[in-house]
């Protein structure tokens, strides 16, 4: 009884140690993934703040002609490690080549960065060669090279940039300089290394393409719709194609929302023609906001009234014979857009004067509608 005791306490804590572990591997989760993001953020601030110095550069050089410079020293935030230096330097290097009127060309020197050693009656000293005044006096005398040091550093919530050029020369003489500091966290413009911009200038840039010179389109809509056969088995009308145009407006500053009013005309020889007007109400479902890089979706519902006359569409005719028929139809589709400027959709219509016709049948019946008429369209807006 008593040896026993031990054994059942063991296995009682059995679920409170397995318990805890799983605690612990979560909350070693967690630490993982805000570190993952943390870096994510710092690498895309510190690509920012690269832009921003070679964008400087390039608009007040600091030399007045190409000069060869050498990447002296490049540090980041400690605990960062050496991939986000090794990102960090591909980057600026890229920046470099990208933008010549920096003045600034990389050189390299493999005596600058590779251990040395010189003995002296004072001893025998170890360190690079950039760190080595001897070294910087043979390499480069009173004229001396250039090099660039590159120190990031997290202050608080701020990521700073320093940045210097200092002629490699015993005293080291510092040529040019700047600082720059952005919050981490705050987003990043993702400029193009060939085509640099200010920051004011990228989020002007930025600004306009989300409002898209104004809430106003002017689509042209080229469309389609093919009709049912009736459900003894007759012949449909033949499809009918329509030339659109009108005006579209953005409800929200997002395009979140928004409605046209559109007029059409169709006409065939022979065949038939008509005259239509039609308004749509649109929900963008693919995102909160319209995408700049990526197709849209919106959810549409719209009304239109139609007018048609001729012998392919007779069985629109009011009386299902030669005449001009005039009919409503409310429709219910998808439409993808790119750019706001192209744009392809598809629908299903209900025309009410036909829910009981026998010349008319059905595509689909859905939310207790019948489908007349399926239709497509593709738009181009202005």
């Amino acid at each position: 009884m008593i040896r026993a005791l031990p054994l059942a306490c063991a296995l009682a804590l059995i679920p409170t140690l397995a318990g805890a572990i799983t605690a612990e591997e979560a909350q070693r989760a967690e630490l993982e993934e805000l570190r993952r993001v943390i870096a994510g953020q710092v690498q895309l601030s510190a690509f920012d703040l690269l832009d921003e110095l070679i964008h400087d550069m390039t608009q007040a050089p600091p030399f007045g002609e190409p000069t060869p410079v050498i990447l002296a020293d490049l540090t980041v935030p400690v605990g960062m490690g050496s991939g986000l230096a090794g990102l960090v330097e591909n980057h600026l290097a890229a920046l470099l080549l990208a933008n010549p009127r920096s003045s600034l060309v990389l050189s390299a020197c493999p005596t600058c960065t590779a251990m040395v050693v010189h003995s002296g009656p004072e001893g025998t000293v170890v360190s690079r060669g950039l760190d080595n005044p001897e070294t910087l006096e043979k390499m480069g005398g009173a004229g001396g090279r250039h090099g660039l040091y590159i120190d990031l550093a997290a202050e608080g919530a701020w990521l700073v940039l320093r940045a210097r050029i200092t002629r490699l020369t015993p005293d080291l003489p510092i040529v040019w300089s700047r600082t720059i500091a952005s919050p981490v966290g705050k987003p990043s413009l993702l400029r193009h290394p060939e085509r640099l911009k200010s920051a004011a200038e990228a989020r002007e840039e930025y600004l306009d393409a989300l409002e898209d010179r104004g809430p106003f389109n002017i689509p042209i809509k080229f469309a389609v719709r093919t009709y049912a056969g009736s459900d003894e088995g007759g012949f449909p009308p033949a499809p009918i194609i329509w030339l659109q145009t009108g005006f579209e407006a953005a409800l929200t500053q997002a395009r979140r929302w928004k409605a046209d009013l559109v007029l059409g005309y169709a006409w065939l020889p022979d065949a038939y023609d008509g005259f239509m007007v039609q308004s749509r109400m649109a929900r963008l479902i693919s995102g909160q906001t319209r995408s700049l890089t990526g197709p849209d979706v919106y959810l549409f519902l719209g009304a239109a009234l139609m007018t048609v006359d001729g012998d392919a569409v007779a069985l629109l005719s009011d009386e299902g014979g030669p005449g001009r028929g005039t009919f409503a139809g409310l429709h219910l589709g998808l439409e993808m857009r790119v750019g706001d400027r192209i744009s392809a959709a598809a629908f299903l219509e209900n025309m009410p004067a036909f829910n009981d016709s026998e010349r008319i049948g059905d595509f689909v019946a859905l939310f207790g509608l019948e489908f007349h008429s399926f239709g497509a369209e593709v738009s181009f807006c202005f």
